[in-house]
């Protein structure tokens, strides 16, 4: 494979500056991640470090992976992760109770997926709704299924079809996908395009301050290309035509913020969300580097408390497991430098079989055949559902098997604590 599948920028995706800090040094990944149907037939890696804008502090990648190698055959999909049907369900029912989800409303989802959340809006009342997600069989599934998608990348021009087409939108919703999208001003352009003039744009997506407090860094790989906070968005919502109203943290993927905006001179008055996040990220030394420092010396010593127990469990067992193959575990995998000390991952969903790293392929198995395995510490690089997973391997846990997260630290579950699964 040659270095055409990948580029690296060296401008700021929010305001073009080219006043870029490496913030967070991280080892290279695989171009091709988990998710990717060509994982084990592509060896190439790409530099996954964050840098920060000096002039506008947008956090993100300089990769940027050919979009079309990675989301042509995505394998992902919405009801592999534990918990997010309901969290859509829930803020569909806030869109309802707020009154921007009517029964005659238009529902535009960008990135849609496999049509859960669209799903969930015509339950909620909406009786128009489109998708649009370049991942083409999970978008002909979701059509098949009653949910019209559009299997193709949005872009300016498909934003002037669909509008002339379709109407616009009263609500363009665009969840764990912003992140993945190199050109954000043709993304966020075309937005405005579809929307009513007295609709709203609603994004979620990872929050780049949790990010660095909470010690997410299984989130950043390179299919996330940005790591948003409100403060730049403020700014760049503007450049695009479009006016911030509302900043809201929100739980899922272990920390993550919801933005809402409607077009300038909209008839929505801007929440006091948005002043006091800014606020908050300043305080805490975002835009700064105070906050880097830190992190990057919890990615070593995490790293190396995690090599010592899996160290422990090949000298008593011969084996060293964890548990999690999603490419935010993968990516983990290569931070960590484990490949040398890992003999298996376990997956309840896997997507590949098997996971790629400097050391060789380490085989993927599913997570009924841990019983086959003598007790020992298991490492859950799927920290968040280390409870859940644990409450299905009770047998496991019976013959003295023991589960320990990843991140944020190393706490050990035995699945009997009163913890739900955070999508």
């Amino acid at each position: 494979m040659s270095q055409s599948f990948y580029t690296l920028r060296d401008t700021c995706r929010l305001c073009h500056s080219g006043r870029m800090n490496k913030v967070v040094p991280l080892a290279a990944l695989p171009v091709a991640s988990p998710n990717v149907g060509q994982s084990t037939l592509v060896e190439d890696v790409a530099p996954a470090d964050c840098w920060q804008c000096e002039d506008c502090g947008h956090l993100q990648l300089a990769t940027i992976v050919d979009p079309a190698f990675q989301y042509r055959n995505f394998q992902y999909e919405t009801g592999i992760s534990l918990g997010l049907r309901e969290h859509f369900g829930r803020f569909m029912g806030e869109l309802v109770e707020r009154g921007d989800l009517k029964d005659d409303s238009f529902v535009i989802d960008i990135g849609s997926n496999d049509g859960s959340l669209l799903q969930l809006a015509k339950d909620h009342g909406g009786s128009k709704v489109l998708g649009i997600d370049p991942a083409e069989r999970i978008a002909r599934d979701a059509t098949a299924r009653g949910v019209p998608t559009i299997g193709d990348f949005f872009t300016p021009d498909l934003a002037d079809t669909i509008a002339a087409e379709h109407g616009r939108a009263d609500v363009v919703i665009s969840n764990n996908t912003v992140a993945n999208i190199d050109d954000l001003h043709s993304l966020f352009g075309g937005m405005r395009t579809v929307l009513a003039d007295d609709g709203i744009v609603v994004v979620e997506t990872q929050y780049g301050l949790d990010m660095i407090e909470r010690m997410l860094l299984d989130v950043i790989y390179h299919e996330h290309v940005s790591y948003f906070a409100t403060r730049p968005m403020q700014t760049f919502f503007e450049a695009v035509g479009l006016e911030l109203i509302r900043a809201e943290r929100i739980a899922p993927k272990g920390g993550s913020i919801r933005f809402i905006a409607q077009k300038k001179g909209g008839p929505r008055s801007v929440d006091a969300s948005v002043v006091e996040l800014i606020v908050e990220e300043e305080k805490a030394g975002f835009y700064d580097g105070r906050m880097f420092d830190t992190f990057n010396k919890r990615i070593a010593d995490t790293g190396a408390e995690i090599r010592k127990r899996l160290e422990a469990s090949r000298e008593q067992t011969a084996r060293g497991l964890v548990f999690g193959a999603s490419v935010g575990c993968a990516a983990l995998i290569h931070y960590f430098e484990l490949g040398d000390l890992i003999d298996a991952v376990f997956d309840d969903t896997p997507l590949t079989n098997v996971i790629r790293s400097t050391h060789g392929d380490i085989p993927v198995l599913t997570g009924a055949q841990l019983k086959n395995e003598m007790p020992c510490d298991v490492g859950v690089l799927a920290w968040r559902y280390t409870t859940a997973i644990a409450s299905g391997q009770q047998d496991f846990v019976a013959a003295g098997g023991r589960f320990y997260r990843a991140l944020p630290d190393l706490a050990y579950r035995d699945g009997t604590e009163d913890e739900k699964p955070m999508a």
